[in-house]
């Protein structure tokens, strides 16, 4: 019986791919013995418990990469995290541990390490997070979502697969198909998305353009996280040809129905609209971690799929010209759709794990 621990914290960026990695590892072994690991506080406990997974927490702590006086116990609360993960493994018998990043991914596996666990390692980013960074030469495997984060860990090449990240589940339906199921017209539609928290930078933008973009026959659908929805959405929920809501969950039919999208560079958002094969205009947020996200949108803007702007530089002038040059331009339109789709990897879930099943040798 494979037993299979799971460890993915802090952002959805993380956590969505272990959850599509146990559901299909659920599917390819036949096995329902899945735990995941996650902090006392981290929204793992809300997220993985919504898909019938156990959630274990431990006191693990983040780092602060700023000076405060909750870094001087992060030593205490390490070692503590690293003996509960460890007792977690004993007492589940675990066989196997994966960790998608957050700091919670480090610590379990270094518990991993000594109970002489194999780990595994599925990294989103272009630059890896400093949990990846500190297990990676004790991982079997490492499986990328970018392959320019090979050029910053410390490990043999064997160890690493480039196989894309792994994303939920998500149905392509025809475009005409999705606008009539969200009540919208047949025209030019735009996905604002500022991530599951959403982004105070592009819902500004976003209302700051709405006016000139309506005028242009153009549609907008804005997620703007809880935070700024009840001011935005008293704003613009009376205007035509938008819908606007804190957060989504059909996003299947919001890719679908888009033509272009305006997002952050989180590495599962570009993953998935690299799936749906949506030219993009990403604005990283600029204080994401080793400036990962500039990094992410910097490959992206490499290969044709997307523009970036940087949020210093973004205006409410620079964006909306940036769009009608992508929108009004089809020769330069299909271009972009064509290269964003070049950049998807549709079965890197069923990749992952069908490699995981071969390094480790499992009987399906």
């Amino acid at each position: 019986m494979h037993r299979i621990a799971i460890a993915a914290g802090g952002t959805g960026g993380h956590i969505f791919p272990g959850i599509a990695l146990a559901q299909e590892l659920q599917h390819q072994l036949n096995t329902s013995n899945i735990i995941f690991i996650g902090s006392k506080d981290g929204i793992e406990n809300i997220i993985v418990k919504k898909f019938n997974y156990v959630c274990l927490s431990t006191h693990v702590q983040k780092l602060y990469r700023s000076f405060t006086i909750k870094n001087l116990l992060f030593p205490f609360f390490m070692i503590l995290s690293i003996i509960e993960t460890y007792m977690i493994f004993k007492k589940f018998n675990i066989s196997m541990f994966i960790g998608c990043g957050g700091f919670v991914s480090g610590i379990a596996g270094c518990a991993a390490k000594l109970k002489k666990i194999p780990i595994l390692l599925q990294e989103q980013n272009s630059y890896p997070g400093i949990s990846t960074r500190f297990i990676a030469p004790l991982a079997k495997k490492i499986y990328l979502g970018n392959q320019k984060a090979e050029d910053y860990l410390t490990c043999h090449k064997n160890q690493v697969e480039y196989t894309g990240n792994p994303i939920r589940p998500l149905e392509k339906l025809s475009q005409e198909y999705a606008q009539r199921i969200l009540e919208l017209k047949p025209l030019k539609t735009i996905f604002f998305y500022g991530g599951s928290q959403g982004s105070t930078a592009i819902n500004n933008v976003a209302f700051s353009i709405l006016d000139r973009l309506i005028k242009k026959n153009i549609q907008l659908i804005v997620q703007t996280g809880d935070r700024d929805y009840t001011n935005l959405n008293e704003q613009i929920r009376k205007k035509a040809n938008c819908i606007i809501q804190p957060f989504f969950e059909n996003m299947q039919v919001i890719y679908s129905a888009s033509d272009l999208v305006i997002c952050r560079a989180g590495a599962i958002s570009l993953s998935e609209v690299a799936y749906f094969g949506i030219p993009a205009i990403i604005i990283p947020y600029p204080w994401a971690a080793g400036d990962h996200q500039i990094k992410n949108a910097a490959y992206f803007s490499m290969k044709k799929a997307a523009v970036m702007i940087e949020e210093n530089d973004l205006s409410p002038d620079v964006l909306f010209d940036e769009i009608m040059s992508i929108l009004d331009n089809n020769e330069r339109y299909v271009q972009m759709k064509n290269a964003m789709k070049s950049l998807a990897k549709p079965n890197a879930t069923k990749d992952i794990v069908s490699n995981i099943i071969a390094t480790l040798g499992l009987v399906c």
